[in-house]
């Protein structure tokens, strides 16, 4: 059996104008370009896609949309598009109202032209398959802190060096028949937030610089690829410090990233085991519709206040307009009852007991990633959320007891009610999401044969 892998890449760079979500203004400029980067894995019956895009996220609809013009024209059985998380990019999430309805009325041709390019780029990977070697490396590696801190009135967003975070990047390099590398596929856990609001100029942030160093390390034809991973409550730092400080951070994950995959150990040949698991999870209950008309009456005041004002900050009153346009369409949700819950898609792609990639949608906290580093069956482990969607946060249940921008109880300010279901997740989803990794691993290590018994170290604490 000879696994064989093609790679391509091309600029995404959306037009100059376009709503930028981190400063939620209009692009005034490019500091640097978007890319879309595409490594194909084949063993002769089943092929993958795996695509790193130097976006914010995808909403399920465009995921959609990008994932069958791949497959018409590649025939690629699974492909996978994740998302680095830049902030310094378009809204292409449902986040906000007046940002995602301003990017789709702005976006429309950048869009179509989007579904095309990354298809084409999917296409021309293929065309370029050639027999590999597969290495796995992991070096340690923070250039963030989890943002959550326990106060006692809840979390707030500041760094917390006693917080989770994933202190290291993983790497897989993929070598052609001679030995030279034409891929380095790293990932690692923080929110691309260095530039963010600190500039109206689209960038890719620190990843772009990691990537960039780790070209010129190895070789120019060598497609260097990020991937983020549980990164949903861990900020790279500094927050807003521009872009100085995000060449600082990307130098220090490329230089881990070059040790891991210098140091990177062989991949032992196998035929590719792909599955994908689907689960809904549950929302926390609507508001009654006095509380939610209670608080909209308030951030309506307040709202006004600031729009009579000479001194008040134009972000801080689009902050607040946003604001109350959201509780509309909580409380909208509140008079027809609308009860909704949350898809969550989990993707398996191993190669027998030696390499396992792990996808999930959303904003998923870090924990998650040190429990499935805890309790796989397989050696080498690599794990991406923003994958193939992101409309919501994944907190850890302990997050609730807290509260705080991630896991606020609607109706209160933070990112749950800024995403389109504008609640949080119900307390008790990590357990379930947590069952269906669990099945995947069961099923994947049955179907091989290669785990040591079919009880996986989870089960065996």
């Amino acid at each position: 059996m000879q696994l064989r892998a093609g790679v391509s890449e091309g600029v995404i760079t959306p037009p100059v104008g376009i709503p930028l979500l981190g400063p939620q203004k209009a692009s005034t400029g490019v500091h640097d370009d978007l890319y879309a980067r595409v490594l194909v894995l084949h063993d002769g019956e089943k092929s993958v896609a795996l695509i790193c895009l130097d976006l914010i996220g995808l909403d399920f609809g465009l995921s959609e949309e990008l994932r069958a013009a791949v497959q018409a024209k590649t025939e690629i059985d699974t492909t996978l598009l994740n998302c680095s998380h830049t902030h310094s990019a378009p809204f292409t999430i449902p986040w906000s109202v007046q940002g995602w309805e301003d990017f789709r009325r702005a976006s429309g041709e950048w869009r179509r032209e989007l579904v095309e390019r990354i298809a084409d780029l999917a296409r021309l990977a293929k065309s370029t398959l050639r027999p590999v070697t597969l290495h796995g490396g992991r070096a340690p590696v923070q250039i963030g802190f989890n943002r959550r801190l326990p106060t006692g009135h809840g979390a707030v967003m500041r760094p917390n060096p006693r917080g989770a975070v994933v202190p290291w990047v993983d790497v897989l390099r993929v070598d052609d028949a001679a030995d030279n590398p034409i891929a380095i596929l790293f990932s690692h856990a923080a929110h691309p937030v260095i530039v963010h609001a600190a500039s109206t100029l689209i960038s890719a942030d620190y990843p772009g610089y990691a990537v960039g160093a780790i070209r010129e390390h190895f070789s120019e034809s060598a497609v260097s690829m990020f991937a983020q991973g549980c990164g949903g409550n861990v900020n790279a730092e500094p927050l807003r410090g521009g872009f100085e400080a995000a060449e600082r951070a990307g130098l220090a994950l490329a230089e881990a990233a070059i040790k891991a995959a210098s140091g990177s150990e062989p991949i032992e040949p196998a035929l590719l085991r792909i599955a994908t698991k689907s689960t809904e999870l549950p929302l926390q209950p609507l508001p009654s519709e006095e509380e939610c008309e209670k608080v909209l009456r308030q951030e309506k005041a307040r709202l006004s206040e600031l729009e009579r004002s000479d001194s008040a900050p134009a972000d801080q009153v689009w902050n607040q307009r946003d604001h109350v346009l959201r509780l509309r369409e909580l409380l909208s949700k509140v008079q027809r009852a609308e009860e909704e819950s949350v898809r969550l898609d989990l993707n398996l792609v191993a190669l027998g007991d030696e390499w396992c990639l792990l996808t999930m949608n959303h904003e998923v906290f870090a924990e998650y990633q040190l429990w499935i580093e805890s309790a796989s069956p397989v050696r080498h482990n690599m794990v991406w959320a923003y994958t193939n969607a992101c409309e919501t946060y994944i907190p850890a249940d302990s997050a609730f007891e807290h509260g705080g921008y991630e896991a606020a109880m609607s109706p209160e300010h933070g990112a749950a009610l800024a995403y389109r279901y504008r609640l949080a997740l119900r307390p008790g989803a990590e357990g379930k999401i947590k069952s269906a990794i669990t099945e995947l691993w069961e099923g994947y290590c049955y179907d091989t044969n290669r785990c040591e018994s079919q009880t996986l170290r989870s089960h065996r604490g």
